[in-house]
């Protein structure tokens, strides 16, 4: 009898009936910008493993990170809530992820799934809290930096153009970590993308009897640029170019990785970058496509990254053009690995599964887009984008810290754009549009007393 029911199932699970529950696999690149990829018209820098799984899985068009900075928007990604409702007091700012949120993390390890983090965290400044370590928010492992590769400083360097595109490891006494123990400082920027590959490959290699989730959060391009040695000279692109050709090797590692193992068709492989590219530092930072300005900005530019979902069998090949959202992405593993988002709290976070799987259009129509320290910059409804304030990116030989970002500008009567045909946002339409206008405004206020009611 027993042999009897194991075939059964064996046949079952063979004809396709049932499928065990699919690994996650999220890789996060840090100001990595909508145009910096090949597949999405870059005419120098190659990156043929991300245009692989553009082709073979889904590319979106339209999708946003969820503040036009790296911690909120991360913050975002792994609680799916903004940060207005994670900070309290409307605030949008960079700030600790307190302990009490529950990150996908610690729902996919309820579900049973082993996870890991390789990379930059970038939820916290210091490992200083219970909360504040990924080992804290559900991930098992560990391997990566605490936040971004440029902080801290050395005593006495200047965040200048010309002394970050000249820096050294030396320059940002950075640790590195394996679980909570500091095992190099400073941390050997130059070879970090290729460790954090190896670690990737090796943890899926350790933990493909599944489920797992891995995430890699690359820390580059974000500044300073480092690439390992064999990557130098390799991009007609410069050193930028470089950096984002290793980002894609270590893809097309990682991909091979779980085609080796034999995992490939029950795995979701999500690509994505944390905000827009770094425009104020020039030949350092990326390039937003056809989109205007970059990172802390509330013009496209700032917002719209390169995403990718890809699961060859599981996900319908087809690039898609609806709105898609980082914070989307809680909700959407959930309802693909089958379980509910915590119930004791609202989440911003919406379903997209049924794109993914079927090829649905996307069920989100609406965006809101925060600034600092959180006021509402712009909000976008169906292909219209409402603009209220904004800033551009005016970076000068002199740069210090975030100065570079000027021109703000509070816009009253509010500037609208119609992204289906002016995306590069060049093109105020407010005065032939007022009933857009107010369908907006009307969409605002609805929003605003959801946020308010929280």
């Amino acid at each position: 009898m027993h042999r009897l029911l194991l075939f059964l199932l064996t046949f079952i699970v063979g004809a396709g009936y049932v499928s065990a529950k699919p690994n996650i696999v999220v890789i996060l690149a840090d100001d990595l910008g909508y145009g910096d990829l090949s597949i999405n018209g870059h005419p120098l820098i190659r990156t043929p493993n991300i245009d692989r799984i553009a082709r073979e899985g889904q590319r979106w068009t339209s999708f946003y990170s969820s503040a036009p900075m790296c911690n909120p928007s991360r913050v975002a990604l792994l609680t799916g809530r903004m940060p207005i409702r994670v900070h309290g007091n409307g605030k949008n700012v960079w700030a600790n992820l307190p302990n009490d949120e529950t990150t996908l993390a610690e729902m996919l390890k309820n579900e049973g799934y082993a996870t890991g983090y390789v990379g930059k965290w970038g939820l916290s400044s210091k490992f200083d809290y219970q909360g504040s370590h990924p080992n804290d928010q559900g991930f098992d492992d560990f391997f990566g930096l605490v936040g971004s590769n440029d902080a801290p400083l050395r005593e006495g360097f200047e965040r200048t153009y010309d002394n970050i595109k000249a820096s050294t490891s030396e320059d940002f006494p950075i640790s590195l970590y394996r679980q909570r123990d500091a095992i190099e400082t400073p941390a050997y920027q130059p070879l970090l993308t290729k460790r954090y590959t190896e670690e990737s490959v090796k943890w899926i290699e350790d933990h493909a009897d599944g489920p797992f989730f891995l995430f890699l959060g690359h820390s580059m391009p974000h500044v300073p640029l480092f690439r390992s040695p064999e990557f130098e000279g390799h991009s007609k692109a410069g050193l930028y170019g470089d950096v984002i050709e290793e980002v894609d090797w270590s893809v097309g590692q990682v991909i091979g990785a779980l085609e080796k193992a034999d995992v490939a068709e029950n795995t979701v492989v999500i690509f994505s970058s944390d905000n827009g590219p770094w425009l104020t530092y020039f030949d350092l930072g990326g390039s937003p496509g056809p989109f205007r300005d970059g990172k802390i900005t509330s013009w496209e530019g700032g917002f719209r990254v390169p995403t990718i979902f890809w699961s060859p069998g599981r996900i319908k090949p087809a690039v898609i053009d609806g709105i898609g959202v980082n914070v989307d992405l809680p909700a959407t593993v959930a309802s693909i690995v089958d379980f509910s988002l915590p119930k004791d709290r609202t989440h911003d976070s919406v379903d997209l599964s049924r794109t993914l799987l079927s090829g649905a259009a996307s069920p989100r129509e609406e965006w809101s887009f925060y600034g600092q320290p959180g006021n509402l910059w712009a909000y976008r409804v169906g292909r219209y984008k409402l603009v209220f304030e904004s800033w551009e990116s005016l970076g000068t030989e002199k740069q210090l810290g975030w100065r570079g970002y000027d021109n703000h500008q509070t816009h009253d009567p509010p500037l609208l754009f119609d992204l289906g045909i002016d995306v590069g946002e060049r093109r105020n339409i407010a005065d032939s549009q007022p009933e857009t206008v107010r369908r907006i405004l009307r969409a605002i206020d609805r929003h605003e007393k959801a946020i308010s009611d929280d």
